[in-house]
Order: C-alpha cells, then structure tokens, then sequence
C-alpha cells in the first residue's frame, strides 16, 4: 500500500489536487472497491474520509464550486458528493461555501 501511494505522488496527480480514490487503490491492487474499503478500515479504524476534510477546504475557496471539488476527488457524480457530504458534514456543500465564504 505505501508503494502504491508512493507512486501516485510521484505520478504528479496531487499537483492537480487529485487525491486517490478507493477506486484507483482498489483497482491498482487487484481488488474490488467495497473489499480494499473493508480491509482499510480493518487495519487503519479509518475510511478514506480524509476527502471529505479535503474537500470543506477546497470548498473554502471561492473558485472551487462543488462540481469542481466532486471531480477532482474522484466521486463519479456531484449528485453523490453532495450526499456523502451533506450526511458527514451536516450541510450542503453550497451551504458550506456560503457559510464559509
């Protein structure tokens, strides 16, 4: 796994922003989603729910509109982004960019 995240930095993508998405690290290791999301949060307690953090700073910036945010985090559709968001967050993504703007 930290070969793996040591060749997605040196791949250049965190320069564009884009963090690796369960699917890229699934894919990469040749396991299905939901199996490297279990296994994740069977030897780290944690999810990759560090987007989310990720994302309410992106969201602090007033270019970055939560379509942009969505793509670049690797969620296949600002419909789902604004689901997972609002139900970790607690608000909209564009009720946090108001309230943070």
């Amino acid at each position: 796994m930290a070969r793996l995240i040591d060749e997605y930095i040196n791949s250049g993508m965190l320069y564009n922003s884009i963090l690796p998405t369960s699917e890229y690290c699934a894919a990469r290791l040749g396991l299905s989603e939901s199996y490297f999301n279990y296994l994740l949060k069977f030897v780290t307690g944690k999810t990759l729910c560090k987007r989310q953090e990720t994302a309410r700073k992106m969201l602090e910036k007033p270019i970055n509109t939560p379509a942009t945010v969505a793509r670049q985090l690797g969620y296949s559709n600002v419909q789902y982004f604004s689901l997972i968001f609002k139900k970790i967050i607690g608000v909209s993504p564009n009720e946090y960019r108001f309230l943070n703007n």
